[in-house]
Order: structure tokens, then C-alpha cells, then sequence
């Protein structure tokens, strides 16, 4: 797409993109982001790392999948929100805990500091289920049931 054409483009004749298919995944991780972000719910610390699909399972539809077109364009983020606010210890734990066994367990890092094993993160893989979410008129793709990639 030329980008000065596209910006003539005609609000009313963009196309929506298409959805990646949902199913199972083999996930890697091309990169992490420490942040702080606020919203009207509050101010969060957040560890996101960024995901690329790069293969799919048997439970996708490969019509659906060729429609789509090339993996190379399924990227996504697993993200872990801390709460700031001072009443929220047990929420910042239950975070913690969530984050460890992603990085433990679902990514296969051997126990060590968070920072360590945050940087060992990148390339790793697992496995997670693409999952459609409407809102209004757009679909979002959460990844559930994160697995080791056995």
C-alpha cells in the first residue's frame, strides 16, 4: 500500500482487516516492555511482551487460515498489570505469582530473578489458544490457555 494514497483514502471505503483464525498456536516471543501507563482505573506497571504466531495446530481451520494469509502478520502481547494503588498488595502478589509461572512454567525459564528471566524470555515458545473477543464492531484476539511447547 502506498502510504500517500492511502491517506486519500475515503474514511467510509477502508477495509476491515482480516481476523486470524481461532485455535491453537505454537507463540514466540520477539520482545519484552517494562511501562507505566494510567487510566481511569488507575496507574499500573506493566511487563508486556510481545508475541508472533508462527505455527498453527490442528484445531485451526486451514481454509480460514489461507483466507487469512501469512502468520507473519499474527502478532500479539501477553501482558502483566500491576496495580500502584496502595491497597492492592494481595493483586500485585496474585500478579506476580501469574508472571513467574508464565515465565517458569509456560516458557520453561529455570527459577531465577524476574529481571534474569525476563531477558531469557525473548525467542522463547509456547503454545496458546487464539481466542476471538468483539467489541462493538471489532474483533480482538486474546491468547488463553498458555502451555509449554513440548
Amino acid at each position: 500500500m502506498d502510504f500517500t494514497a492511502m491517506l486519500d483514502t475515503h474514511s467510509n471505503d477502508v477495509q476491515k482487516p482480516k481476523v486470524q483464525p481461532q485455535g491453537t498456536y505454537a507463540w514466540t516471543v520477539t520482545k519484552y516492555a517494562l511501562s507505566s501507563v494510567s487510566s481511569a482505573k488507575g496507574d499500573w506497571d506493566v511487563v508486556e511482551f510481545k508475541v508472533r504466531a508462527v505455527r498453527a495446530e490442528d484445531d485451526v481451520d486451514p481454509d480460514q487460515l489461507e483466507e487469512f494469509g501469512d502468520l507473519k502478520i499474527a502478532m500479539n502481547r501477553v501482558s502483566f498489570m500491576f496495580s500502584k494503588a496502595s491497597d492492592a498488595e494481595n493483586e500485585r502478589v496474585i500478579t506476580q505469582n501469574k508472571l513467574d509461572k508464565f515465565l517458569v512454567e509456560t516458557l520453561g525459564n529455570e527459577p531465577a530473578p524476574m529481571r534474569e528471566m525476563l531477558a531469557s524470555a525473548v525467542n522463547c515458545q509456547f503454545l496458546g489458544r487464539a481466542v476471538w473477543r468483539v467489541v462493538d464492531d471489532a474483533t480482538y484476539i486474546d491468547i488463553k490457555d498458555m502451555m509449554p511447547l513440548d
